[in-house]
């Protein structure tokens, strides 16, 4: 989460900067003013990811098998993709994008273990690692404040549609959970416009919660003793249109 707030901070500090000295160079002049009155524009989006769950454990879970709890970990992945928006009216845009993202997740198990030598128990940990490439299809609301000068802050919502084509299934773990390829989910954020001289660049920020349980059920033990398993989903874009 640090790297995340660094690295936001570090761009729009820099845009911030250099569109204030473009400002202090010609007073109230506008880059690009007649760019958010197209119908359509394109452009492309790149950033990072910062992908975890939610785990909801089963009513039975301390008694289940020898699982004494359940932990996640997030790491941080990267998307890039292209955007097409179209403008519904002064304010509104709706917004597509096509990202290819690639994720990490792990699954950190602890297991009561018993010694058959001094009947002693101990808790292990085990932990799987579940790496996803994925398919995501944001499609968004944008609603943008009125524009001063060459800076627009503006809020998204809407849905995202993930296509997980790993299955997000630890090929080296034979045991490992198996997630469902289909993770809808909705998502809301906010960022800023930055038009410069040749096109808009954009810092975004989202929080996305996925609405479905993603694992596949096989039975085992490790799947068993969660009752669902959510992803959330933090993402810093830097859009470019």
């Amino acid at each position: 989460m640090k790297h995340f707030v660094a690295i936001v901070l570090a761009v729009i500090m820099t845009v911030t900067a250099a569109v204030a000295q473009d400002d202090i160079k010609v007073k109230g002049m506008k880059n690009l003013p007649n760019h958010d009155m197209k119908t359509w524009h394109f452009g492309f989006t790149l950033g990072t990811t910062n992908m975890g769950f939610r785990v909801e454990k089963t009513d039975e879970f301390m008694q289940q098998h020898d699982i004494y709890g359940i932990d996640a970990k997030k790491y941080t992945g990267f998307h890039i993709g292209p955007i097409a928006n179209l403008r519904l009216n002064k304010y509104m845009d709706l917004r597509m994008l096509f990202d290819l993202s690639f994720n990490q997740r792990d699954l950190i198990y602890y297991e009561i273990k018993e010694s058959k030598k001094t009947e002693v128990k101990n808790i292990e940990q085990r932990t799987m690692q579940i790496r996803s490439t994925m398919l995501e299809f944001p499609v968004m609301i944008k609603y943008k404040a009125e524009r001063i000068t060459n800076f627009s802050p503006y809020i998204v919502a809407g849905g995202n549609f993930r296509y997980d084509l790993t299955g997000g299934k630890n090929s080296e773990d034979d045991e490992a959970v198996c997630l469902e390829k289909i993770d809808p989910c909705v998502t809301f954020g906010g960022g800023a416009d930055f038009y410069m001289p040749y096109f808009k660049f954009s810092v975004e920020v989202r929080y996305s919660l996925g609405l479905l349980d993603t694992v596949h059920r096989t039975g085992g033990k490790y799947d068993g003793c969660m009752k669902s398993l959510k992803s959330n989903t933090i993402t810093v874009s830097f859009h470019f249109e």
